[in-house]
């Protein structure tokens, strides 16, 4: 239902980070992460809530509560009532965390989590914050290429386009031939947002779309992916982010699956 940043190898983290701990139960969190990896979700919460009950405040407290931050953020949502539950549950362990003073390498890692669920909660203030921390902090250049090109995408819903545009070409600059960089070169130069309400692959069936929404009054064209062979039916351009998401709202119950973009 939401976007993650790639998979971290969180096990390995979490050895080192709490090596030489003789008095943590090492194996019950190693064992929470190791579920968190298989995508039981609900294994490795019960393994981070295990240790907090016995030691709120113990040595591995951090690496708890970003575990548990973790399992809340990834484990599967019902509806989006219960994502939003979620991932404000994952940002107060992420906060919490943070509180326990972790070293720099989980704090990097912590921090690029807790950019991600302030993005999906809508506080792009805040995203780009810990990203910004993150990115200062991290030794993995794979992560660090997605953070930053997560950090364009923040200045991006914040109307802020030239600064997005700039960090864009860092991006495709300093990590040429990736992903982060092919999707950084893709939002350069947006200006404004697009409530994409469905992607055809007959053109046919996206002008039949383009009209209706246009009789309900919604300022809607078709754009062409050649690349992909889809043909795009958005509404836009919008001014504000806030406007793009009471469009999306208006449109949502015909039409789901409507995203924003950029």
């Amino acid at each position: 239902m939401r976007t993650q940043l790639p998979a971290i190898l969180v096990s390995t983290l979490l050895s080192s980070a709490i090596a030489g701990c003789q008095a943590v139960p090492r194996h019950e969190l190693d064992e929470g992460y190791a579920s968190l990896e298989q995508r039981q979700f609900e294994l490795a919460l019960a393994s981070a809530d295990g240790y907090l009950r016995e030691q709120p405040t113990g040595p591995a407290s951090a690496q708890a509560l970003y575990l548990r931050g973790r399992a809340l953020e990834q484990r599967p949502k019902r509806d989006e009532n219960q994502a939003r539950a979620d991932l404000g549950s994952a940002r107060f362990a992420y906060e919490s965390a943070l509180a326990r003073s972790p070293d720099r390498e989980l704090e990097a890692y912590v921090r690029t989590s807790l950019g991600n669920v302030c993005y999906w909660l809508g506080d792009y203030i805040a995203a780009q914050r810990e990203w910004d921390e993150a990115y200062r902090r991290l030794d993995n250049e794979d992560v660090r290429s997605w953070v930053l090109y997560r950090i364009g995408l923040c200045q991006q819903r914040r109307g802020h386009w030239e600064q997005a545009d700039q960090t864009f070409a860092v991006v495709a600059q300093r990590y040429p031939g990736t992903e982060p960089a092919s999707r950084a070169l893709a939002h350069t130069g947006a200006r404004g947002y697009y409530v994409q309400v469905a992607a055809y692959r007959s053109g046919e069936a996206a002008d039949k779309l383009v009209s209706e929404l246009r009789r309900d009054g919604h300022p809607a064209l078709r754009q062409d992916d050649a690349q992909r062979g889809l043909f795009l039916v958005r509404i836009g351009p919008l001014s504000d982010h806030a406007q793009a998401l009471e469009v999306r709202r208006r449109v949502a119950g015909r039409h789901p699956d409507a995203l924003i973009v950029p």
